[in-house]
């Protein structure tokens, strides 16, 4: 019994020393020395030992799985790999997935647009654009290569482990197409650069980048590419290297608003759906601690935090406490950055000077909802050392070195991992793997949320609305739809929000983040029209007639617009189908059709006995031929039956008492169907006509 009892014990422990802690680094895999070889192992396969060579400057992805991939990056001999790597962070396992494990890959191209297993981006680092698309396949862009500075645009489609060159020239340096700004095009194509990972995902799936460095100078141009119709829009910026940066308002968005040019790494993407950056370098000793954030749907940048000025020193403040007076200071190559669970935004290490080598190995947190930086772990101190301890055991003395040049990723789970980069002295690279479990007591965004939406909410039946989210300092949502499909949401600004029965209904927004929730319920606050009149369609000869009473009406042929056809009644001048759309004041829309129309505007012969109008339609004067004389009376009847009054019409003459020939001015009749009506001795003459 004793030994039962101390077995297992010893489990228990075990399995809590392996779990990392929350606010506690792990070192999970990788050598705790630098310029490792790695093991490539068997391509394909994952095993315990596998584990990619020690690495500066790399690229990332996370696949939509919550697989962690890496490709390229500058290893000790300085000649750069384009092998491609996954990670299971629930394995702990790396796997080989495609390259030739050989430093210096020259690529193969293939045919621009088409997979092949032999196609093969050629080896790269420095600052490699990145994105996984919403169909959870990885793209990359640009970087430095065996050839120079790269403008080719690649995808990797994980299900058949192939890559496609999808777009731009297979030639290093090129000026790349700028075209108009806001216009796509297909000869559009950013310029070859390097150091930049400042990358997003937006949420209708398009990829998007801003700034870098382009051979001859930094730039702050802004580009989207639209994955459907593999083009490329410059959206932002200047096309010039250089560029000063347009602060505005603080903290307020601006058309005229944009970062200065840089080479730039940071690459959050909030729960509201906005971009985020925050430092960089342009190389001439221009360091950056600014924080902008681009809202993808104003397409407007926004000054929030930092300064407008180069060269801004850090302020740690206390670990653990937020204050809008912290600040990183001024960073660059910092690209290990994560947005959190909560919405919050990351960043670890990087340099904090061009002109000097100042690693650091600080992790830091900025609250979106407060706009306020807090120091979470790490040094204050340049080039701190790191303190590995035992491979896959938190503890609170673990951390990693001061470095520059690593990659991170963020598990499904909440953790936030970091790989390699190069300690000071430069060159003295890692490919060690670090895990980081948040502490929510020292991750603390202190305020609490405020639910808060509108939306277009006077509605017809049978349509659907879109909702606005402008809730402030929260980071996930409850959205209840009393009478809607769907009656639920979580997302962040629900659309197609569907009402099909007429009345009033209420909406519920329950807001929440870390410190709590919000409910906003407003009563009433959708109003659905009654259902609009029904509509049908009578034909009178060549004429049809829709119910009269609408606010406004369309005609079609065919299902084609007859344009200027507003009437409620159309006279057809061709036989086919018909339809009519007529609108009611509230705006709603009631639809009817009338198939096989046979029309005719010519007039009727062989009836000498029948009276006649000409022209018809009418606009002033109609000219109306009786085959009797001595005419007693002439009326004007709506399509009511209502008579008009004979001050809207009058005749020219009156020789139709004679000749049975009338002429009868109507400038002042209102345009519409109307009858007619002459009377003989009794005997009675009717005819219809069309004012227009």
């Amino acid at each position: 019994m004793k030994k039962n009892v101390l077995i297992t014990g010893y489990l228990v422990l075990t399995l809590a020393a392996a779990f990392a802690q929350p606010g506690e680094w792990v070192w999970m895999h990788g050598s705790n020395t630098f310029n490792s070889p790695g093991s490539f192992g068997v391509q394909g396969i994952s095993s315990p030992t596998n584990e990619p060579p020690a690495f500066y400057e790399a690229c990332e992805w996370t696949d939509l799985n919550g697989n962690f991939w890496l490709f390229g990056g500058l290893p000790s001999g300085f000649s750069a790999y384009a092998d491609l790597w996954k990670y299971d962070p629930v394995a702990n396992g790396w796997t080989w997935m495609k390259g030739n494990g050989v430093a210096g890959n020259t690529g193969n191209y293939g045919v621009q647009g088409i997979s092949s297993p032999a196609n093969q981006p050629p080896a790269r680092e420095h600052g490699i654009l990145t994105w996984t698309d919403l169909s959870n396949n990885l793209w990359m862009y640009g970087g430095n290569s065996v050839f120079g500075d790269l403008s080719d645009l690649w995808k990797y489609d994980i299900s058949t482990n192939e890559w496609t060159w999808m777009k731009g020239p297979s030639t290093a340096y090129d000026p790349g197409v700028y075209g108009t700004q806001g216009v796509s095009s297909p000869l559009n194509n950013p310029s070859s650069r390097e150091e930049d990972a400042s990358t997003w995902t937006d949420n209708n799936g398009d990829l998007w980048f801003f700034g870098g460095w382009i051979g001859s100078g930094s730039v702050n141009d802004l580009w989207r590419y639209t994955v459907a119709t593999n083009e490329w829009t410059w959206m932002k910026g200047s096309a010039l290297i250089s560029q000063p940066g347009i602060f505005g308002t603080f903290r307020v968005e601006d058309p005229a608003n944009v970062p200065a040019s840089r080479c730039s790494y940071t690459h959050w993407k909030d729960n509201f759906g906005n971009f985020w950056i925050f430092g960089g370098e342009d190389f001439t000793a221009n360091d950056y601690n600014d924080m902008w954030r681009f809202n993808p749907a104003t397409n407007n940048w926004a000054w929030m935090n930092g300064s407008n000025v180069q060269g801004a020193v850090a302020s740690y403040g206390t670990k653990c406490i937020a204050d809008s007076a912290n600040d990183p200071g001024t960073r660059y190559e910092n690209r290990v950055v994560w947005t959190d669970i909560n919405g919050n935004l990351w960043t670890f290490g990087g340099n904090t000077s061009y002109l000097a080598a100042d690693y650091k190995n600080d992790l830091w947190m900025y609250c979106v909802a407060t706009n306020e930086w807090t120091w979470i772990s790490g040094d204050n101190s340049a080039n701190p050392a790191g303190n590995w301890g035992t491979l896959g055991v938190s503890s609170p003395l673990n951390k990693p070195s001061g470095r520059m040049g690593g990659i991170g990723w963020r598990a499904n789970t909440g953790e936030l991992y970091l790989f390699g980069g190069t300690s000071n002295p430069f060159g003295s690279f890692f490919n060690d793997l670090w895990k980081y479990t948040v502490d929510p007591a020292c991750a603390l965004c202190n305020t609490t949320p405020i639910a808060l939406f509108n939306a277009p909410n006077h509605i017809c039946p049978g349509t659907c609305t879109n909702f606005n989210n402008i809730s402030l300092n929260a980071t996930s949502f409850l959205w209840l739809f009393a009478g809607a499909n769907p009656g639920t949401s979580t997302d962040v600004n629900p659309t197609s929000i569907c009402y099909s029965t007429p009345g009033t209904y209420g909406v519920t927004l329950i807001a929440t983040n870390i410190n709590g929730s919000d409910t906003l319920t407003l009563n009433n606050f959708i109003t659905v029209y009654p259902f609009p009149a029904p509509q049908g369609i009578s034909q009178s000869g060549d004429t049809l007639f829709a119910n009269a009473g609408a606010t406004s009406y369309q005609w079609y042929y065919g299902g084609n617009l007859i344009p200027g056809a507003t009437d409620y009644f159309y006279l057809a001048p061709q036989s086919g189908d018909y339809n009519v759309v007529a609108t009611d004041v509230n705006g709603c829309e009631v639809e009817a059709a009338i198939f096989d129309v046979i029309a005719s505007l010519e007039q009727p012969e062989g009836n000498p006995g029948a009276m006649t109008v000409f022209p018809n339609p009418v606009q002033d004067l109609l000219e109306i031929h009786v085959p009797v004389t001595n005419i007693t009376s002439l009326s004007l009847y709506d399509v009511t039956g209502k008579k008009l009054s004979n001050r809207f019409y009058s005749c020219e003459s009156d020789q139709h008492k004679n000749t049975g020939v009338i002429l009868l001015d109507l400038h002042r009749l209102a345009r519409g169907v109307y009858w007619l009506e002459v009377e003989n001795s009794g005997r009675v003459f009717r005819s219809r006509f069309i004012r227009n």
